[in-house]
């Protein structure tokens, strides 16, 4: 990908002899592509490229943020000079300064190998040739399949970060990514649907085969749903919707959250909140993850962080806004790669889905949420859910109609079994969970 850094030397000079006292500069490249095919037939080409800057001022206690595409730089100058005119009509905001230098990543650490070459020579007829591998592994194969539809995509994602402060960062990521989405006949006028998606920074290693078969399998499965008694059943969340219980932690630790006393763990740092089985961490530089990086969006640069070990909660995710408004010394703005570690071992063999199935013995397979919500502020949630009603070990039938209901430190005090398969095409590694005593609702 060839990008003219030079722009973003150029715009922080200009900030800073129009009168800015300290400025970041962010200049970001992306490049995406798609093939859509339905029902084995092209559907959709689609192409997009974009190339945006984005302005950041500190002036007399002022902060301004400011995006443009029109990066020339006669197009440029005008439009810093509008934006700081723009700022100093602001309120004053002592909390709005750029991080301290010693908190700044250097540089000088091994490649994360997050960029696949290759990407620049794939062509359109490349794209269709995958596309139309994956949407032909089902079509026509089975008389209960009505639509499927399979996407196939390639991005490239530049970002060269800059500021008055003396940083300087810059990133290049690759990402490939296949899906199918499917509708089965069901009974009556019932339409199933599932889905199956893989992802990869390299093409080499993207998962294209299965996809779509696995994706037609979940449908077909999720045939003649039923409803069950309400009740206290253990509930087992698969790995593809796992993180949706971990996401509200995190929002909870988040440093905006904590500020506005909007978060369920407010006063909690050092205190055991969660069972001592769970250690939540940070692992940002794992090489040839998509979520691995050595600075955050400050340039503050990021470290392994266990944010909860057995339970007791060890930080906040602050960027210097918050963490000077908190008086807390900032950390980072947000987690890189989630992991939980020291996870359970049956025989030294892996706890996959179908083990923690056989030792729940009786329960529900949650397997996707249907709306629903929760309390930032006291972690009560209420979800609607679908999944598998499962009894000796063994998947008894398809379920519906059904929500969950509960409080996000008791459900994580019922903590049951965790899991030793996250998938790798995501940033948050959470693998499949169990609870125990969880409330459900249906008859």
């Amino acid at each position: 990908m060839t990008v003219d850094k030079n722009i973003v030397t150029d715009v922080l000079d200009i900030t800073l002899k129009s009168g800015a006292q300290n400025a970041r500069i962010t200049l970001n490249k992306g490049v995406q592509n798609s093939v859509i095919v339905l029902d084995n037939k092209l559907d959709q080409l689609h192409h997009a490229a974009d190339l945006s800057l984005y302005i950041q001022l500190f002036i007399n206690e002022r902060y301004g943020a400011f995006s443009t595409n029109r990066i020339k730089y006669d197009e440029v100058k005008p439009f810093i000079k509008k934006g700081i005119e723009a700022t100093l009509l602001l309120e004053p905001d002592l909390y709005r300064i750029l991080p301290e230098k010693e908190l700044y990543y250097k540089g000088g650490k091994e490649d994360l190998h997050q960029f696949d070459s290759e990407i620049e020579n794939i062509t359109t007829e490349d794209r269709k040739k995958i596309t139309f591998e994956c949407s032909q592994e089902i079509f026509g194969t089975n008389n209960k399949l009505l639509t499927a539809e399979t996407e196939f995509g390639d991005m490239m994602d530049y970002t060269y970060m800059m500021d008055s402060n003396g940083f300087e960062g810059e990133v290049l990521q690759s990402s490939y990514t296949i899906s199918t989405n499917c509708s089965v006949k069901g009974s009556g006028n019932s339409r199933p649907e599932s889905w199956w998606y893989e992802s990869s920074m390299f093409l080499d290693k993207l998962k294209v085969k299965g996809c779509a078969q696995t994706a037609l399998e979940r449908a077909i499965k999720s045939i003649n749903p039923k409803k069950l008694t309400s009740g206290k059943y253990t509930m087992v969340l698969e790995n593809t919707i796992s993180s949706r219980v971990v996401a509200p932690i995190i929002s909870a630790l988040n440093g905006s959250s904590i500020q506005q006393n909007n978060s369920f763990l407010i006063d909690k740092l050092g205190k055991k909140m969660f069972p001592e089985n769970m250690n939540l961490c940070d692992e940002p530089h794992l090489v040839g993850y998509s979520g691995s990086r050595y600075f955050d969006g400050e340039g503050i640069a990021t470290k392994p962080i266990d944010i909860i070990s057995n339970g007791i909660v060890n930080t906040y995710f602050l960027n210097t806004y918050f963490g000077k408004k908190l008086g807390i010394s900032p950390t980072i703005e947000s987690p890189s790669v989630l992991k939980f570690s020291k996870q359970e071992k049956i025989s030294e063999k892996k706890l996959t889905l179908a083990s923690i199935i056989k030792n729940a013995r009786k329960g529900i397979l949650v397997t996707g949420f249907n709306g629903g919500n929760y309390n930032s502020a006291t972690g009560d949630f209420s979800y609607g859910i679908q999944g598998f009603y499962f009894d000796g070990g063994d998947i008894i039938h398809p379920i519906n109609e059904m929500n969950v209901t509960g409080n996000f430190i008791q459900l994580w005090n019922n903590l049951l079994s965790i899991g030793d398969d996250p998938r790798n095409c995501s940033n948050w590694q959470i693998p499949t969970l169990a609870f125990e005593n969880v409330d459900f609702s249906g008859l």
